[in-house]
């Protein structure tokens, strides 16, 4: 008979715990708790095997949130598969930034439109949060999550429905270019807040990467040429085009005011402002570090 204390003896050495645990708990379709609590609970022969295939699936380095299907981000689990990036902890500073500026101006006719939306754990958290904290009234407000993959958006559409949040729009789009096309899309925007965690990994970085990220997570999400700020300059290009062709429009060019907020790489601050300031000169600049000190929140108002 093989029990829980006995996988865990025989692959602590190899594997990590919480992983371990995790991964026990999967298949048994309980909680880590109950795995620690009941170590001499028998498994059966169908079990044990399965077991042992995630156990492998792990060792040979593919990322635990891909094997359970899920990854929790800013106190939510978002269904994620490999045609989206895996939520990291990081990216909630990006979170946190959006809503201070949210609560702060309390604007009306807000539109918050989440550029390259992959799992939608960008969107749907704002939106969660804009909900709990009352941070604006309902008809106050626009959501919208846009990527380029059809797949990633599926998964988001998943994501929105599992959180109970209809009110986000999903739609298909090389970053801005469907509002940049459609003229009514573009009538209702006034105050408007991008959120985008773009691919910003340089070429040296990504090749420095490891294996669980290389080799499993969606290369598109990640590297980005022009030393990582290919992608952005393209965003960056396309807002101001955004706002040129706002105001050819009475109806949004007096209520015109844009917050973006970027998560980058350390590394990118430098480079970034110069780009900012060569395509957005009005733009006013400010960086935010994360909880380990580095550069990891860019921040920009254009008027």
């Amino acid at each position: 008979m093989t029990t829980l204390k006995s996988i865990l003896v025989k692959y602590r050495s190899e594997i990590d715990n919480l992983d371990l645990e995790l991964l026990i708990a999967h298949e048994l379709k309980q909680t880590r708790e109950f795995v620690l609590t009941y170590p001499e609970w028998t498994v059966n022969r169908k079990q044990e095997s399965e077991i042992n295939k995630l156990i492998t699936r792990r060792l040979n380095h593919e990322p635990l949130a891909y094997i359970l299907g899920y990854k929790e981000f800013y106190g939510l689990n978002f269904k994620v598969t490999k045609d989206t990036l895996i939520p990291r902890p990081e990216t909630e500073l990006l979170i946190e930034e959006a809503l201070e500026e949210i609560a702060r101006t309390g604007k009306t006719g807000l539109n918050i439109v989440d550029v390259g939306t992959g799992s939608g754990n960008i969107i749907i958290s704002i939106a969660k949060a804009i909900e709990s904290k009352n941070l604006l009234h309902t008809a106050c407000y626009m959501l919208y999550g846009v990527d380029i993959s059809e797949k990633a958006l599926k998964i988001a559409k998943c994501n929105a429905k599992k959180h109970k949040q209809d009110k986000i729009k999903f739609l298909k789009s090389n970053l801005l270019d469907h509002f940049l096309k459609n003229n009514e899309a573009l009538k209702q925007f006034g105050n408007l807040i991008i959120l985008a965690n773009l691919p910003y990994l340089s070429k040296k970085i990504y090749s420095a990467t490891l294996p669980t990220v290389k080799n499993f997570e969606p290369k598109s999400a990640l590297y980005s040429p022009k030393n990582g700020l290919g992608d952005y300059e393209k965003l960056l290009k396309q807002i101001g085009n955004l706002k040129n062709s706002c105001f050819m429009l009475p109806a949004c060019r007096q209520a015109w005011h844009v917050s973006c907020f970027m998560e980058i790489s350390p590394e990118q601050k430098k480079d970034l402002t110069s780009l900012i300031k060569k395509i957005l000169p009005t733009a006013k600049i400010r960086f935010k570090k994360d909880l380990a000190g580095k550069w990891r929140v860019c921040m920009f108002e254009l008027i």
